[in-house]
């Protein structure tokens, strides 16, 4: 660890690292503070190269009758070291016999004249009425109060014996002095003090410290020739900082710390992370802190202004040393701890407002719990409060080398960022670097905030967007049980079609419980996936659509201003759409209940593919042109016909929607149609009702509406004219089947009390095309229907449209259909044109060449026609 390798300073370890030096605790006469004990005060300082410029120059001018500078100008902002190097002379002066030792150490050579005189003042503590008085005070001189000493009355005071003044902080002693008059005779004493300092044989040197020598008193110093101190050379700068932390340097050879580094380089490597050229001698160089790190302390914070200089630069490494030095072989961008107080401290010079700080709290605290989230923070943080001209945070890779060491689980980094990434509402990627912003990510905070959506809520919203959007049939039920769904299904009322939506492909156990003791059975339409693999409910996308969209539209609700509340609404519908496109893109089929028995093993289930994205009227018209057609229901009532005999309409078409495994009645008027078709043929069923002509109807179509047909009576077929006022109604009984054959419609029944004499009569026949798609199938089919039939005539023509549903304007429509609506809306229906005739084949062929156009949509034409025979 660090601390056995360079052994950090007991004032480091402590806290007690005194990094401001102030050069009035020179006189401290408990030799308490730093300053005031020359050996331990030197022990501390690093020579760099500035300081060896220093030493050399004022030991130059002291010893030397030439015009040698003897102004040194220290120059720089708060904390550079100025006070630390303007303490050196001090010391050098007054107790040089004690430092000899030192400097023999590092080369150097300083020796005062017998007698040389210290005037030294910071100018900060005492107010500044004339420089000439502070002087005049120390040297024993009596100055005028009002005007600067001349020339030659201030070498007089002088006399042979050599002076050193040193002024700290000269600037804010002038610059205080509010008389202009009073601060412009200062100047030029001090210009004057100056100007002597540079002279050949002069026993005055003069060292000063300023902020800035553009300004005053600054200026002036520059006019004459001078040795300058800048505090500029970054290396020197961080070999002091070693020097003050640590009692082993860093920069001494150590194979120890050579393995450190190549396995933290090995390491990366390992993992993928990128490594600059260079970098191995740059980790050398700054060990034990990262290049990021030390680049940061010492370049990025001083151009952003915020510790002061190497001061605060030494204060904020002693803590990480602290902090970490136990801990880690190498400190990092990453060990400047959110959770640490006095890091945080730190870190607050760094964001004087600390919204930046809270704002990368408030996302630490919510992903806390991934692996390397305190360092992922940590890191970001600080390269985001300071960041470099380049980018704003730091580079991905970069951000890697802060947080990941040779024992560190790559995979588990990863995790972590990308949780930051897509939950930290304030964490943010640009160009492949990450940073915090006090600007809020909405899509962050959005996926935050869907993690407290729970999976039910979500698959509910999931349920209604299938039914609402895409099914568009609020009343459909998503299957979850069998027993749910049955209890939703019979709160329904009506005998239309009800539709049930799987998520998941059902057992053929759990298809036969869902129809199981179901009231109209035959009404429920079951929709699922193909693919068995497929399960809605578990599909963890749609799911995180769903949370996502739930949570930004409570979001958009708490927004405080309209920007931020579209914001998280166009969020929350982008999820939306893209659980509506999910579901679009799943293909469904219906499950068909061939034969239903005692058990799922005695019945029989087929799946019918439907349509992409078809909503409720789109299933029911593919289902009715492809499985459950009109005729496909007048077969199957022909077939059954002596069951239906005695019954009425309504309670066969009862039968029909409580009987699973028989045809489906999509529409209402699919029923009533195939009835209407098999009376007309005459030879099947007739039917009898109060309010037909004579009672009683068969061979032609019943006159009956829509609303009396139900009440009609199923009947045996029987030729009209056998009996014209008799019928069930009547309280006649009913032909029996064996004396009614169904063979021929001109047979004449039995049991009528007369006999028929031969009579002409028409013979009807009915001919019906399939539902068929387009104009020119149904053209094509009915000129193939009467190829056959060209002595016949058409007695009747009735076309059936069914219009799937389209979007279209309104004003297009018939009147009788949209009364005075107008408008874009949309469309679908079914409707029925009936011609009586008689008609010729071309005739017929003509009139269906003026139908008009029904697609998207199917069409069915019923012929029915007539033929002279003899009985």
């Amino acid at each position: 660890m660090i601390d056995s390798l360079l052994q950090p300073r007991q004032d480091v370890l402590s806290g007690r690292l005194q990094g401001v030096v102030d050069i009035e605790r020179f006189n401290d006469p408990r030799g308490r503070s730093l300053e005031s004990r020359a050996e331990d005060f030197f022990d501390s300082t690093y020579v760099t190269g500035e300081l060896r410029r220093l030493i050399g120059s004022l030991h130059t001018r002291l010893h030397s009758d030439g015009s040698e500078p003897g102004l040194i100008l220290l120059e720089g902002p708060k904390g550079v070291g100025k006070s630390h190097d303007s303490l050196v002379p001090l010391h050098l002066v007054s107790a040089g016999d004690k430092l000899g030792s030192w400097l023999a150490r590092n080369n150097l050579t300083f020796q005062a004249p017998l007698g040389t005189r210290l005037v030294w003042r910071k100018f900060t503590d005492f107010p500044l009425e004339s420089l000439w008085g502070v002087v005049g005070q120390e040297i024993g001189a009596k100055f005028r109060t009002d005007q600067p000493p001349s020339i030659e009355e201030f070498r007089q005071a002088v006399g042979e014996k050599k002076l050193v003044l040193i002024f700290d902080e000269l600037e804010s002693g002038v610059q205080s002095i509010s008389d202009p008059a009073l601060r412009r005779r200062n100047l030029n004493f001090l210009q004057m003090v100056s100007e002597e300092a540079n002279r050949a044989g002069s026993n005055v040197a003069l060292l000063a410290s300023v902020y800035d020598g553009n300004q005053e008193p600054g200026q002036t110093l520059k006019r004459v020739a001078r040795v300058e101190l800048r505090f500029q050379d970054a290396a020197d700068r961080r070999r002091i900082l070693f020097h003050r932390l640590f009692q082993v340097s860093p920069a001494d050879p150590s194979p120890e710390i050579d393995a450190i580094i190549q396995s933290h380089l090995n390491s990366w490597r390992r993992f993928g992370i990128s490594i600059p050229p260079g970098y191995a001698e740059e980790c050398r160089e700054t060990y034990p802190f990262t290049p990021e790190l030390m680049e940061l302390v010492l370049v990025r914070v001083r151009a952003k202004g915020g510790f002061q200089g190497t001061r605060g630069a030494l204060g904020f490494l002693a803590a990480l040393v602290r902090a970490r030095c136990h801990a880690t072989h190498l400190i990092t961008l990453a060990d400047a701890g959110l959770a640490d107080p006095e890091l945080r401290t730190w870190l607050a010079d760094l964001d004087p407002s600390q919204n930046l700080i809270t704002c990368a709290e408030s996302n630490y605290r919510e992903l806390k719990t991934s692996p390397f989230a305190d360092r992922i923070a940590s890191a970001v943080l600080i390269a985001s409060l300071a960041p470099s001209a380049r980018e704003p945070g730091l580079p991905i890779d970069e951000l890697a080398r802060q947080v990941l060491g040779p024992e560190s689980d790559y995979n588990a980094f990863q995790i972590s960022l990308t949780n930051f990434k897509k939950f930290g509402s304030y964490f943010h990627e640009r160009a492949g670097s990450v940073f915090f912003d006090t600007r809020e990510n909405a899509h962050s905070k959005v996926n935050l905030r869907s993690l407290s959506i729970a999976e039910d809520e979500a698959k509910d919203r999931i349920a209604t967007w299938w039914t609402s959007e895409i099914l568009r049939d609020h009343d459909a039920v998503v299957f979850n049980d069998p027993s749910t769904v049955q209890t939703s299904l019979d709160a329904r009322i009506g005998s239309d079609i009800r539709l049930v939506v799987s998520p998941r492909r059902l057992t053929p156990e759990e298809i036969h419980h869902l129809y199981f003791g179901l009231r109209r059975r035959n009404t429920v339409m079951l929709i699922e996936p193909r693919d068995e693999r497929v399960d809605l409910h578990k599909n963890p996308d749609l799911i995180k659509y769903a949370q996502n969209s739930i949570a930004a539209e409570r979001l958009a609700q708490a927004a405080d201003d309209a920007a931020r509340r579209e914001e998280f609404n166009r969020i929350g519908n982008e999820d939306k759409r893209n659980a509506l496109d999910y579901l679009k893109k799943t293909n469904f089929s219906f499950v068909q209940v061939v034969r239903y028995g005692p058990s799922a093993a005695e019945s029989d289930f087929q799946r019918e593919n439907l349509p992409a994205a078809a909503t409720r009227e789109q299933i029911i018209q593919h289902a009715l042109r492809q499985l459950y057609p009109m005729t496909l229901v007048q077969e199957h009532l022909a077939a059954r016909a002596g069951d239906l005999i005695g019954r009425r309409v309504s309670q066969v078409e009862e039968e029909y929607r409580n009987t699973p495994g028989f045809p489906m009645l999509l529409t209402h008027s699919v029923f009533q149609e195939a009835v209407r078709n098999l009376v007309a043929l005459g030879n099947v069923v007739g039917l009898e009702h109060a309010a037909e002509d004579q009672g009683r109807v068969c061979g032609r179509q019943p006159r009956l509406s829509g609303d009396q047909l139900p009440d009609a009576v199923i009947s045996q077929p029987f030729h009209v004219a056998e009996s014209p006022h008799t019928g069930l109604l009547s309280g006649s009984k009913p032909t029996s089947p064996a004396a009614a054959p169904i063979a021929g419609p001109s047979t004449p029944p039995h049991g009528s009390g007369s006999v028929i004499g031969p009579v002409s009569s028409p013979v009807a026949e009915t001919l019906s095309t399939s539902f068929l798609q387009t104009r020119q199938q149904v053209r094509q089919e009915v000129a193939r229907l009467l190829e056959s039939h060209q002595d016949s005539r058409v007695g009747m023509i009735r076309v059936a449209f069914t219009y799937e549903e389209r979007q279209t304007d309104m004003a297009s429509l018939p009147s009788l259909i949209r009364g005075t609506i107008a408008g874009i809306g949309r469309f679908s229906g079914e409707a029925t044109l009936q011609f009586a005739g008689p008609f010729t084949k071309a005739e017929t062929e003509e009139l269906l060449e003026r139908v008009p156009d029904f697609t998207p949509g199917a069409c069915r034409v019923t012929l029915t026609l007539l033929q002279n025979e003899r009985a």
